[in-house]
């Protein structure tokens, strides 16, 4: 992680620091907005067949 969260073990800190930075993950560079949801962070959920294939679960 990056240097700005190893300086605290403080949870408001890091939320604090969260809501001011990105964190680069392996999905990217990740934000937050001021109430700490993820900013354009979307994800699918596939239901998978037995013939390989994929389709949105409902």
């Amino acid at each position: 992680m990056q240097a700005g969260l190893n300086q605290s073990d403080d949870p408001a800190e890091i939320a604090k620091y969260l809501k001011a930075n990105s964190v680069d993950t392996v999905m990217g560079p990740l934000t937050w907005d001021e109430k700490g949801d993820l900013k354009g962070f979307e994800f699918g959920v596939f239901d998978w067949h037995a013939n390989g294939t994929a389709t949105d679960a409902k």
